[in-house]
């Protein structure tokens, strides 16, 4: 599946926030809520993020491959994981008097032939939980990280992270990783779109899995190769250039405003506060801030 990330320009409040913020506001979450797996505690941030979403006014044709491919991803690690490891993912959900629902057919390991035996793995209330947990947390964390590609120009990475301390090597390393995958995308439909043009009938494939993937194999070989081409070109022309030798001057330039300030302090002072609740045991099990994931569920769900 092919995910392109485009910039699409409007004019929204998260579209005028500095790029750092977006960056920073990224990291702070994603820290911060991976420090706990209290259900009450990541609800709320899953708000939060979406929120933010929300804000961007980004609509669902707009981000549609994104997301499907965000969703499988999600289900596969949250619930085929669940599966596969016995619940053993579980691991910090209070399980010494769980509220079983009932019981799923599924395999576990065993030391002989064929090494796989039935077995039957209970679903509680706390497992449960902790899958729409985990659920949730990745979400929320993609939430957070999905508009910055789509509402941040492509010109302003570099300089954002070269803003952020980076040096000039690998703040432009980073802004033309952000690059490759939509040229990559672009090329590839260029290509596609003159073998249709031939005759190719590529929506008519016939086969299994590898017999259209060897038939795509003429459209994908000068695809790869025209990306090598393309990047030594770019370490040409760089090289030509002199680049990394001195200090460089970036053509745009980032005007932080007051509000963009505010969440410059907001976020670390939050990412603190929360790794300071996290260090003094709030939200280990048996914590006050962790009962309230095993014990503080609603009483209508617990048989």
């Amino acid at each position: 599946m092919l995910i392109n990330f485009t910039y699409i320009k409007r004019d929204t409040p998260i579209h005028r926030l500095d790029p750092r913020v977006k960056f920073v506001l990224m990291l702070a979450y994603a820290l911060s809520v991976a420090q706990t797996s209290n259900l009450w505690f990541v609800l709320v941030g899953f708000i939060g993020a979406w929120l933010y979403y929300r804000a961007a006014r980004l609509s669902w044709k707009e981000t549609r491959r994104t997301w499907i491919f965000i969703l499988f991803l999600c289900f596969i690690l949250v619930v085929v994981n669940y599966f596969f490891s016995g619940g053993a993912i579980a691991q910090g959900v209070d399980m010494s008097h769980a509220h079983v629902l009932f019981f799923v057919p599924s395999l576990k390991l065993t030391t002989h032939f064929p090494f796989l035996a039935p077995s039957s793995l209970p679903m509680s209330v706390e497992s449960l939980f902790f899958m729409l947990t985990q659920a949730m947390r990745i979400i929320s964390i993609v939430v957070i990280s999905l508009p910055i590609t789509y509402t941040t120009d492509p010109s302003q990475f570099g300089v954002a992270f070269r803003e952020m301390g980076l040096g000039d090597k690998v703040s432009y390393a980073i802004e033309l990783s952000f690059r490759f995958l939509p040229t990559t995308v672009r090329d590839f439909q260029t290509t596609l779109d003159a073998q249709r043009a031939r005759g190719f009938e590529i929506d008519k494939l016939r086969g299994g899995l590898f017999s259209k993937v060897a038939r795509l194999a003429p459209m994908l070989v000068p695809v790869v190769i025209g990306s090598i081409v393309g990047a030594e070109d770019i370490i040409s022309a760089m090289e030509l250039r002199c680049f990394g030798v001195t200090k460089r001057t970036w053509l745009v330039e980032l005007q932080t405003r007051p509000r963009d300030r505010l969440f410059l302090w907001l976020c670390p002072i939050g990412l603190l506060l929360i790794t300071a609740l996290n260090i003094a045991g709030l939200f280990v099990p048996g914590g006050p801030l962790h009962v309230l994931h095993t014990q503080g569920l609603p009483q209508f769900l617990v048989p």
